[in-house]
């Protein structure tokens, strides 16, 4: 079973997905891309989260706080309509949170020191926000004052899943100022019980798969500030213990996936490094321990140790309808978005092959996420998305 596909869409009114992609603005910054049916007229939404420029803690605009949201409308249509979040929104969620029969939104908030949780609830999307419960400390980077430059507890990405095993969706969200996670398990009623676990210096992401096949599900988190990746455990109660950690096999690890590459039915996984490295490593489960198999660069030169793509987000999906997995990188500073045919094969470095690229210059790929065969691609620098298809790649 392949678990790395993540939805299907009709993007009908967002462009073409054959020649030339379509350009949609957002709000100030698009950081993070991702879809679901949030009207319920059964056809998925596009969601954009737009963190902005991050700015000091105690600037009265610290990022911006707003997500844009293009609601499927009759005909075709899109309609577009941004909503208030906190301050320096990084990543999003889409789940039927409190059992009402439509799926909610939830935001984390990088750049909020009060509303570290924002959740848009119901037909209209009003945003209730919530704080991580207890003390917590920071430890990063300080001014010349010796001020904080981010606020804790800095939440950076989250996972909805029903971790617990009481049909209840479950958020798992990592704390980078703070070095832990938090699980929120829903009680109902729109209320989470929490409990926090900590992590080595700098989490970044998370993922959730059954790396250990017991029927219970799992996380994976990079540890952003000492290039490692952990896996924890879960009980199938909410409760989880670290089982594994490993080098990221390169620097400054960013985002990771899960999905079966093989089709062993064990999910593998990859992890993309933001840099100096510039790659995407690939960890291949073997009975429930992932061991490493491969590297793939998206090949720009730079000099020295200075990165020359700067990977922001990864993507596993079958962009080419084979049945495998593919690869795509959306590289910020090299403005390209690169492509990996999945091959189905683990002899090292063989998962991928036949790089290709499409570059934009002047904009800054960020997010990544599947569209109806096509690939959606958030771009920061200029405030917008695309989407496209495989076609644009000259693959088959």
């Amino acid at each position: 079973m392949r678990t790395g596909v993540v939805v299907l869409l009709t993007l009908a009114g967002l462009g073409i997905l054959r020649g030339q992609p379509a350009f949609h603005p957002t709000s100030e910054g698009p950081y993070f891309l991702t879809a679901g049916d949030l009207n319920g007229d059964g056809v998925d939404d596009v969601v954009v989260v737009c963190r902005g420029e991050l700015r000091m803690p105690d600037d009265p605009r610290p990022g911006n706080d707003r997500i844009t949201v293009y609601f499927s409308e009759s005909g075709g249509a899109r309609r577009r309509q941004d909503f208030g979040v906190g301050f320096g929104p990084y990543t999003a969620a889409i789940a039927d949170l409190d059992g009402d029969g439509r799926n909610d939104v939830a935001v984390v908030n990088f750049q909020d020191a009060r509303r570290h949780l924002s959740i848009l609830w119901g037909p209209q999307k009003e945003a209730v926000h919530l704080q991580v419960d207890g003390a917590f400390e920071y430890d990063k980077s300080r001014n010349d004052r010796g001020e904080p430059i981010y606020p804790a507890p800095g939440l950076t990405s989250l996972v909805v899943r029903d971790f617990d095993g009481d049909g209840k969706p479950d958020i798992a969200a990592v704390a980078w100022s703070s070095d832990f996670f938090v699980i929120f398990r829903n009680e109902g009623n729109r209320r989470f019980r929490q409990a926090r676990y900590p992590l080595l210096p700098g989490p970044r992401d998370v993922a959730a798969a059954d790396f250990n096949r017991d029927g219970h599900l799992d996380l994976a988190f990079t540890i952003y500030s000492s290039n490692l990746v952990d896996v924890w455990l879960g009980d199938g109660k909410g409760s989880f213990r670290l089982e594994q950690r490993f080098h990221a096999q390169g620097h400054i690890p960013y985002h990771l996936k899960a999905g079966d590459l093989d089709g062993d039915d064990w999910p593998d996984l990859v992890v993309g490094n933001r840099g100096p490295s510039d790659n995407v490593t690939v960890f291949q489960n073997r009975g429930g321990r992932l061991q490493f198999a491969g590297s793939f660069r998206p090949g720009t030169p730079k000099k020295g140790e200075t990165t020359a793509d700067e990977i922001r987000d990864i993507l596993l999906t079958d962009a080419d309808g084979d049945g495998k997995l593919d690869l795509v990188a959306a590289c910020h500073v090299s403005h390209k978005v690169v492509l990996w045919r999945g091959t189905g094969s683990f002899e090292f470095g063989a998962a991928f092959a036949g790089r290709r690229a499409l570059e934009f210059p002047g904009k800054g790929p960020r997010a990544l996420h599947p569209l109806d065969g096509g690939i959606g691609v958030a771009f920061f620098g200029s405030s917008e998305f695309a989407v496209l298809g495989v076609e644009a790649f000259g693959a088959r």
